[in-house]
This record gives C-alpha cells, sequence and structure tokens, in this order.
C-alpha cells in the first residue's frame, strides 16, 4: 500500500502547489491612485488565499480520517498541509494588514490634494511583501519531498505567540500587543 500512498500524496502535492503558484501570482501588488481603486483587488486576493487556507483545512480532515492517516507518508503529508496552512494563514494575516492600511488611507486622506499617512502606505506595502514571503514559504512546505519533510514524530515548534500566552496565563500578566 506504500507505493498506492506515495501516488496519492504525490498527487495531491501537485494539486496544492498548483493552487498555491496561482494564489501567489494573483497577488499583485498595490495599485497607485485612489485608496478606493486599489482596495477591491487586495479584498479579493484575501479571499483568494483565504479559499487556499479553506481547501487546507478540508483536505486535512479528509486526509486525517482516511488510512492515509496511519502510514508515515500520511503522516508527513498532514505535516506538510499544516505548514503551508500556517504559512497561508499568515499570508492572509498580512494581507489583511495591507487592506487595513488601504482603508486608513481613504478614511485619513478623503479630500483632493491631501497625502496619504505614510504608515498607512507603509503598511500596505510591507503587508503585501509579507503576504507573498508567507505564501512562497507555504509553496516551500508543500514542494518539500515527503521523505525531507520533518518527521511526524518530532513536537512541532511552538509559536512565539502562543509561548506568551501560555506564559502570561501562567504568571498572571498579560504580553504586550504590537502592532503588525
Amino acid at each position: 500500500m506504500s507505493a498506492a500512498d506515495d501516488a496519492v500524496v504525490h498527487t495531491q502535492l501537485a494539486t496544492w502547489q498548483r493552487r498555491i503558484q496561482q494564489t501567489a501570482a494573483g497577488l499583485t501588488p498595490p495599485q497607485t491612485g485612489s485608496p478606493q481603486s486599489a482596495l477591491a483587488p487586495q479584498l479579493h486576493q484575501l479571499v483568494s488565499v483565504y479559499n487556499v487556507a479553506s481547501g487546507l483545512i478540508g483536505e486535512m480532515l479528509r486526509s486525517a480520517d482516511s488510512p492515509l492517516a496511519t502510514t508515515e507518508t500520511g503522516r508527513t503529508y498532514l505535516v506538510q498541509l499544516a505548514t503551508a496552512l500556517g504559512h497561508t494563514n499568515q499570508a492572509a494575516a498580512h494581507l489583511s494588514t495591507a487592506v487595513t492600511g488601504l482603508a486608513d488611507t481613504h478614511r485619513l486622506a478623503p479630500r483632493p490634494g491631501t497625502a496619504a499617512p505614510a504608515e498607512s502606505s507603509l503598511n500596505v506595502m510591507l503587508g503585501h511583501a509579507a503576504a507573498l514571503r508567507s505564501l512562497q514559504r507555504a509553496l516551500t512546505a508543500i514542494t518539500a519531498p515527503v521523505a525531507d519533510a520533518p518527521s511526524s514524530t518530532m513536537p512541532a515548534p511552538t509559536s512565539v505567540v502562543a509561548e506568551q500566552h501560555r506564559r502570561a496565563a501562567d504568571s498572571g500578566t498579560r504580553p504586550a500587543r504590537r502592532r503588525p
């Protein structure tokens, strides 16, 4: 059954590679000009990234409930999907920052001839660039050969935010929040 499992995993990974590549290719930089003209394309891009994340979740649920999950290949595949999902969610968060920056620019500079706030413009540029990098990381997680993927027996690294919240809950203090 290992050869069949490998074939299934290879086919699914190729599908996810294509979907993530298409989504990354659709992440065009925000348009210059009015914030209104740039907002709609960024919202469409955000929806595309969320659709990929939803698809990854669905695939993980299907795969986790299948006999494939009982094999080493299947477990490695699930780890790859989980890693890609984490990076895809980061991409969505970064795009949300870009959309928020565009909305701020629109809200704070409503009159013709007024300058857009530099912080909002910077949030848009940096958020979009970070989203593209996160999608590239998701693609890397999916394109890594199954044999090279991290073993499912190793514990997943704890994110910095999760670690801060755990420590805060233990100590009774709250972690400091930073603006993205």
